[in-house]
């Protein structure tokens, strides 16, 4: 497992860590931002602007429990920042609370500083001398970083150890190489730094600041109720402003005059990075760079507390002028003098993580996929991480980024999904409305046969002997009047049943291929005096060449007079109505259409149109089947039927069958199955 890993149920796609990472060690993988341990630099950024805490450091507190439970000699190397890290804890109940875990002894990192301050003071005289350029590396971030992205500067590095190192060298070089060594600090780089194959060994185990606490309520040891401590081994003086940015130069008695250009001194991703690719550019007149991620070690991302970096700066300044008068010039010389043999040097391996650049075309190509399509669709929001569109595509090719991390990718994602969503209610709502309307016409066929069987006859008998008492009166005696009567609505019922026998005799229909040009021109020949007694002009445009069908032929001429019927009742005086037929686009179906200029149907009843015995006309004029007829037909031939009407201006109707089926002269029983028994028609 590496350093620094993602916590997937916890990562909640803000992308802030990939927005973060100076080595584009992050890569988003079904929405999770993953770390790649291989190239990952362990800064900790990430760890800082995670606000739903969805990274996982690396855990020592085990490690070192067992270690210490063994035998041997143990030292803790406390960081110098400890003291703005616990505050307002005094730092000697600190040191007491360390040694009480179990370690022999607690010696000062800022004495390593101290050791190496002076190799940096030589090498910085030797820069000069030679024009050469120096990389300060006490920052094992800083050095991860150079070694594996910015090959070009590798040999710039100084070769000399971090405090850290030196101290540990120290320490072996006073006790023996068998004592186990722990470093206690903010930073959860030093964690990656001892695994470097060029300093491996010297350091057993680093803890942050957070899992010594955690060791401290684990043995039940709480700081302020002991007495306060003083550190092991040699005293620090200069070594302990370490932290605070510039600290090295502090230590090491170089000028830090603001108008020499000799030392660059920054901190802070975005300021290091432009430092070290002005550098890489030589662009610079500096001869030695001191660079840190963080904004000096007292703004590690394994700091204890919210305090600002000026507030931290002024606890470690009032600590250093404290211990400071504790600490003579005689003591301190005579101290650095034990080690004046002590190796500070180290070597670097280059790692060279750099990715390949992909084509403009392959750029491209992520862009579209993100709906990038012109200049001006690519907003540069930053909200996936990366601060361009372009650059969030070209980490998108080399297999970083998803195209999904783009907010307004998503959000037009979201738009189509939603109006998709909005069609299929629609759809859904339309099918339910078909299917009540085909369950009505189930039930009303249903019951048509038995009606008409029971009904038909006895009006047959009425009718008949109505008749024959007609011809037994005059045409001035009173009682023919009232036995007309009884003729004209005893006929009424008749149709009435008939148009029930209509509606059921659809159930089943009989297909075979017919020219539907023939069939409107008959239905136009046939309607054409009732057109004309209505002053009524009847029109027709229809597509030349339009191919046959596989329908019904009867049913769909009834379907179309019913319609043209509908059509010239709607209009009160003079008026149009116009039939035509085209084939569809698609070429598989053809759309019919009956418009008239009548008086409209109001938009309450649009919906009750195709029910049956529905009817806007006056009582005895209409029995209200002729559009459930309609519809049974459409449906039954697999087409679709709509209407669009407004009050004053007229009705259109649209009809879409489609031009094939089953073969000619096969029986086609509608879904429905309307169970009706033919020979009970009369």
């Amino acid at each position: 497992m590496g350093i620094v890993t993602t916590i997937p149920e916890k990562c909640k796609r803000c992308y802030s860590c990939v927005r973060e990472c100076p080595a584009k060690a992050i890569k988003v993988e079904n929405g999770q931002a993953m770390v790649i341990e291989e190239r990952c630099i362990a800064c900790g950024n990430c760890v800082k602007v995670c606000a739903q805490q969805a990274k996982r450091i690396e855990d020592s507190t085990e490690y070192v429990r067992r270690m210490l439970a063994g035998k041997g000699r143990f030292f803790a190397c406390l960081a110098p920042s400890f003291p703005a890290a616990f505050y307002p804890l005094s730092p000697g109940k600190i040191i007491a609370a360390v040694r009480k875990l179990g370690f022999s002894e607690v010696w000062e990192v800022a004495f390593g500083a101290e050791l190496i301050s002076r190799e940096y003071t030589k090498l910085f005289k030797r820069s000069l001398r030679a024009g050469s350029r120096v990389i300060s590396s006490p920052c094992p971030a800083i050095v991860s970083y150079v070694e594996k992205y910015m090959p070009s500067l590798h040999n710039a590095l100084a070769q000399i150890v971090s405090p850290m190192i030196a101290l540990a060298r120290a320490i072996k070089h006073r006790h023996g190489s068998k004592v186990r060594i722990v470093f206690i600090g903010p930073c959860i780089a030093k964690k990656n730094e001892i695994r470097d194959p060029c300093v491996a060994g010297t350091v057993d185990a680093v803890l942050t600041y957070k899992e010594l606490l955690k060791m401290f309520d684990e043995a039940g040891i709480v700081p302020e109720e002991l007495n306060e401590s003083g550190f092991d081994g040699p005293r620090s003086y200069l070594g302990r402003s370490f932290p605070i940015s510039g600290g090295l130069l502090k230590t090491a008695g170089l000028s830090t005059d603001i108008l020499e250009n000799d030392v660059l001194i920054t901190e802070g991703k975005d300021r290091v990075l432009v430092a070290l690719k002005e550098l890489a550019e030589g662009k610079s007149e500096a001869r030695l760079f001191d660079v840190l991620f963080c904004e000096g070690c007292i703004n590690g991302p394994k700091m204890l507390n919210d305090l600002s970096v000026f507030a931290r700066k002024e606890i470690l300044a009032d600590f250093i002028n404290e211990q400071n008068r504790y600490t003579t010039q005689r003591d301190f010389l005579e101290a650095l003098a034990e080690f004046d043999d002590l190796s500070l040097s180290r070597s670097f391996t280059r790692q060279t993580m750099l990715l390949s650049q992909p084509s403009e075309e392959e750029i491209g190509r992520a862009l579209r996929t993100m709906r990038k399509f012109n200049p001006e669709d690519q907003l540069n929001c930053g909200a996936c991480g990366y601060f361009t569109c372009r650059e969030k595509a070209i980490a998108v090719c080399q297999g970083l980024a998803e195209p999904e991390m783009c907010l307004p990718y998503l959000v037009e994602e979201l738009e189509t999904t939603c109006d998709q969503l909005q069609q299929s209610h629609k759809d859904l709502a339309s099918a339910q409305a078909r299917l009540v309307q085909t369950e009505r016409l189930a039930s009303m066929g249903q019951i048509s046969a038995g009606v008409a069987h029971e009904i038909n006859n006895p009006l047959g008998t009425i009718l008949i002997y109505s008749h024959m008492l007609l011809k037994q009166y005059h045409d001035r005696d009173p009682g023919k009047d009232d036995l007309m009567m009884i003729v004209n609505e005893a006929t009424r019922c008749r149709n009435i049943m008939r148009g029930l026998l209509d509606f059921a005799r659809h159930s089943r229909i009989s297909k075979a291929k017919g020219d539907l040009t023939g069939l409107i021109n008959e239905v136009v020949s046939i309607m054409a005096l009732k057109a004309q007694e209505r002053g009524v002009c009847l029109r027709c445009d229809i597509q030349d060449d339009l191919p046959d069908m596989i329908i019904d032929v009867n049913q769909i001429k009834q379907m179309i007079i019913n319609l043209v019927q509908n059509s010239i009742d709607a209009i009160a005086d003079r008026g149009e109505v116009d039939i035509s037929a085209h084939l569809n686009k698609t070429g598989d179906s053809i759309k019919i259409e009956v418009t008239d200029n009548g008086r409209g149907i109001p938009r309450e009843n649009l919906s009750e149109l195709f029910n049956p015995f529905f009817t806007t006309k006056e009582m005895g004029k209409g029995t209200g089947l002729g559009l459930s007829i309609v519809y049974g037909i459409v449906k039954m031939h697999s087409g679709d039927i709509s209407v669009e009407s407004e009050p004053g201006r007229g009705t259109t109707f649209f009809i879409k069958l489609p031009l094939g089926g089953k073969e000619p002269g096969e029986d086609v029983r509608d879904d429905v199955s309307l169970s009706l028994n033919r020979g009970e028609e009369t």
